[in-house]
């Protein structure tokens, strides 16, 4: 780990010595965090940790709770030739030099043609074609190793960039490729990712798909064979109703595995999402519906938010409140009204663009297992900051 930081510092150091532009970018969040988790008819359960819940860390917290925050580093580098490098790289754990940083993406890149063909190497990221987020954050394109992405940016068509991603495998090797059976290359190019976006002042759009050879399986899922993971990422953004009341936008993202599934072992996740929202001076309003098909069941939530801007945005205060509601043959809990509800009040100061301090409490109730009494409550307090740079 220390090796790691000293090449990182080093590296940042020696940039300045060559012609060309460097960036250095990044945010660090952290905070303290107290939750209590009741099954109904046993014991509540307590915890108090250093965490933040403000998207630092993700991962199942009752499962990892040494995940402290977020310490990200962003970097960019471009020659006078219009070659250059990005890498990012995570660090949520600091409980000992042990824990090395998770290096997002690490990649050389090159412009070429006026910009026109844009060649990246190495491990990918920053995608062109990705979902860009809130509630999901995905990338096609992302491995554990080597890719290369080409992206064809044509003078005659303003805002189009289309291309594609020569990559490695996205998951474990499926248990029913037998262990000498050779591997081709045409199993390789099986994994290719194709991604097409547009950019008009009326509307945004991308999309990129990603075809599944039969080697890999989706690690996680639980199945040790599985075909036909074909998956598919999207993202869409009106740009009109803002010429017509500033402070309105609407988008939608998603992401679909096993598209074109047909076989019992196929593994089915749809998810999507559609934003509705309203920010002028005085408020933040926004409204978000989600919709997952998770094999025979599907989910609903609705999340609605409101949040007054007081002294020119120096406090934030206000609430969200989220509603899940799941159906099909695959339903929960038969008999809940509802799969889960929480409200989630917050205050936030903010010193500036670039620093905050915020207070949230969590109420939760949800329907969370097969098992009777299937009910369960969540209460979380969370005190944290951020720095951004």
């Amino acid at each position: 780990m220390k090796k790691t930081i000293f090449l990182l510092v080093l590296a940042m150091c020696a940039v300045p010595v060559f012609a060309g532009e460097f960036t250095l970018s990044g945010e660090i969040k952290t905070g303290l965090y107290w939750d209590k988790t009741q099954d109904e008819g046993k014991e509540p359960v307590e915890r108090l940790l250093f965490h933040s819940k403000d998207d630092a860390g993700g991962g199942n917290y009752d499962q990892i709770p040494s995940r402290h925050g977020r310490i990200r580093l962003n970097a960019e580098y471009l020659n006078e030739k219009n070659i250059g490098f990005k890498a990012r790289f995570d660090w949520h754990n600091w409980n000992n030099m042990s824990n090395a940083p998770e290096w997002a993406y690490a990649f050389g890149f090159g412009n070429f043609f006026n910009d026109q063909l844009t060649v990246s190497v190495g491990k990918l990221g920053a995608s062109p074609w990705g979902t860009g987020g809130p509630e999901m954050w995905k990338e096609l394109e992302n491995s554990q190793l080597v890719g290369m992405r080409m992206e064809y940016k044509p003078f005659y068509v303003p805002g189009l960039n289309a291309g594609f991603v020569f990559g490695s495998f996205n998951g474990a090797q499926d248990q029913g490729w037998a262990n000498d059976k050779p591997l081709t290359l045409l199993e390789i190019l099986k994994e290719t990712v194709l991604g097409v976006s547009y950019t008009h002042e009326w509307v945004h759009a991308r999309i990129s798909y990603r075809f599944d050879g039969e080697y890999d399986r989706m690690s996680g899922n639980g199945a040790s064979v599985s075909d036909e993971e074909a998956e598919i990422a999207y993202r869409v953004e009106e740009r009109i109703l803002k010429n017509y009341l500033p402070g309105f936008q609407i988008w939608a993202l998603g992401y679909l595995m096993g598209v074109g599934a047909t076989e019992d072992k196929s593994i089915i996740l749809f998810q999507n999402w559609l934003f509705a929202q309203y920010d002028p001076d005085l408020f933040t309003a926004q409204i978000r519906f989600g919709l997952d098909v998770i094999e025979n069941r599907t989910v609903l939530h609705i999340k609605p938010s409101f949040y007054f801007k007081v002294f020119d945005n120096l406090l934030n205060v206000g609430t969200s409140f989220w509603f899940g509601q799941d159906f099909g043959e695959g339903k929960m809990y038969p008999n809940s009204p509802y799969l889960y509800m929480e409200l989630e009040p917050k205050l936030q100061v903010n010193f500036s663009s670039n620093a905050y301090v915020a207070f949230a409490y969590n109420f939760r109730n949800e329907y969370a297992y097969h098992t009777d009494p299937p009910k369960k409550r969540t209460q979380w307090m969370n005190l944290r900051f951020g720095i951004f740079f």
